[in-house]
């Protein structure tokens, strides 16, 4: 008896190592099992593997391909006021056109800063009667002055540099074209003087991103909202009730709009204020006029999150949207690039893109300092915006739910 009890004893450890041995196989086939399901799920959804395959692809090229350097066509006003014997201004004007600049003439410095004020050039050159002089004398640039719009800081950052490269090689076209061959080239004149219509160095780059960021956190953020709530309210049965009653399906749409949005712009209002007061974004026009314009875009993203949400069976397809619908608004609506640079296909691709208009009122109002009435043009293109998704969410209402 003792002898069994110590066998049985002794056999107790290997059986348990037998079992353990047994388990490993049955474990990974069961893991194996979990594994090849998920895979499986993945290769029937041909909308997640182009997602995962195609869509950094696209989003990365058209991302390279706006923010790589280029050198696109940009208007800018100009007075000629030199009095040399000479004018060196011919010279001056071909250094600067193969920079990209196309410059017009215009009456005076008065008309140039009005005009750039107004938003009809991006910047201003006004040579100065002593212009040529100065150079040929060795003083430098210190008669010519650069006035810049100065509400995108990415814009003038580019047009302060195309005027400095431009200012190096002016001695060498001076020397091709007045100098002997082989003379040395005079000196290069250094900058001009700098002037700000809006904003400047002194503003602060957060200021200076401020209308993009408000505007991208709030489409953002309303967009999310509004997809997976409604996805939730057309997978708990509620759209199917809503259509066997007497409402109309623009009515559906117009409520749920009002219902999201009443969140929507509560939530904008605190992106808003929070930027302000908390952040410290310098306001230069009206507290009310800047959340107007950041009420129609959050309207915008209600009624597209309505829409595209049609197109979604789960939260998981909601993200989907991310990089089709967010990050296009993001990279050509001038949050990162301005327009004016951009080529030709993708300025007219970001006329498209909401955001574009709710980027440029927010700078109209947050860094130039303008009231309601200048913003109405952008207003009414959200408002447009805002009936387009209507209609086209009240059409697919009927079609998917039926």
């Amino acid at each position: 008896m003792k002898g069994e009890s110590t066998t049985r004893s002794g056999g107790g450890p290997s059986g348990h190592g037998r079992g353990m041995a047994r388990g490993r196989p049955g474990s990974l086939r069961r893991t194996g099992a979990i594994a090849v399901r998920i895979i499986t799920q993945f290769r029937r959804d041909p909308r997640t593997i182009a997602l995962i395959f195609v869509a950094p692809v696209l989003v990365m090229s058209l991302l390279g391909y706006v923010i790589t350097e280029k050198t696109t066509t940009l208007t800018v006003a100009v007075v000629r006021s030199d009095q040399g014997p000479v004018s060196l201004v011919p010279v001056l004007e071909r250094v600067l056109e193969g920079k990209g600049f196309e410059l017009s003439g215009v009456r005076d410095q008065d008309d140039l800063v009005a005009r750039v004020r107004e938003g009809e050039f991006r910047a201003g050159l006004i040579v100065g009667p002593g212009f040529s002089a100065d150079i040929f004398s060795g003083r430098g640039a210190g008669s010519l002055r650069l006035v810049l719009e100065g509400s995108d800081a990415v814009l003038a950052a580019d047009i302060s540099r195309r005027f400095a490269q431009a200012l190096q090689e002016l001695p060498e076209a001076l020397a091709a074209t007045f100098l002997a061959p082989g003379a040395a080239p005079p000196t290069p004149p250094g900058q001009p003087v700098v002037d700000y219509v809006y904003g400047g160095p002194d503003l602060g780059a957060l200021s200076y991103f401020a209308p993009g960021y408000v505007a991208f956190f709030a489409f953002f953020f309303t967009f999310l909202l509004t997809s997976v709530s409604f996805l939730r309210e057309r997978a708990s049965g509620t759209m199917e009730r809503l259509l066997a009653s007497p409402v109309q399906r623009s009515e559906i749409v117009v409520g749920y709009l009002v219902g999201f949005g009443v969140f929507a712009l509560g939530q904008s209002l605190v992106i808003l204020l929070f930027a302000v007061y908390a952040l410290g974004v310098k306001l230069a026009g009206s507290l009310g006029t800047a959340f107007v314009v950041e009420a129609s875009l959050v309207a915008v993203a209600v009624v597209m999150g309505i829409f595209f949400s049609f197109y979604a069976r789960n939260e998981l397809q909601v993200i989907q949207f991310i990089p089709i619908v967010i990050i296009p608004q993001i990279v050509l609506s001038g949050f990162i690039t301005p327009l004016e640079t951009m080529h030709e296909p993708l300025r007219w691709l970001a006329l498209a893109m909401p955001m574009t208009y709710a980027n440029e009122a927010l700078r109209a109002v947050i860094i130039r300092g303008l009231g309601l009435g200048a913003v109405l043009p952008e207003l009414a293109i959200l408002g447009g915006f805002i009936a387009l998704f209507t209609l086209l969410a009240a059409r697919l209402i009927q079609r998917r739910i039926a």
